[in-house]
């Protein structure tokens, strides 16, 4: 699992990721994978703040910290996998 911090900061880079791919004219021809991108970036973000001190500790304990945290991560990680693969099959595909 990965760390708080790390979890963040790869969430601003998958954010990140489809502004670059925007300025690169990459985004028209690959505009369902960057979406998946997009959508992996803020599920890691969530990821990121179910570790932190932002969310009551009466609230974290009811809804379980650790496993929502767990959830998001994983839940991110397959956008992050279906965008790569959609991504790149758009890219390799369209002329």
């Amino acid at each position: 699992m990965a760390v708080v911090g790390d979890l963040v900061l790869l969430g601003i880079a998958f954010l990140i990721a489809p502004a670059i791919a925007e300025y690169a004219n990459l985004r028209k021809k690959a505009e369902k994978g960057f979406n998946f991108i997009g959508a992996a970036g803020l599920l890691f973000l969530f990821a990121g703040v179910f570790g932190t001190e932002l969310i009551p500790a009466s609230l974290a304990e009811f809804l379980g910290n650790v496993y929502l945290r767990e959830i998001f991560y994983g839940v991110g990680a397959f956008f992050a996998l279906i965008g790569a693969v959609y991504g790149a099959w758009d890219i390799l595909t369209k002329k």
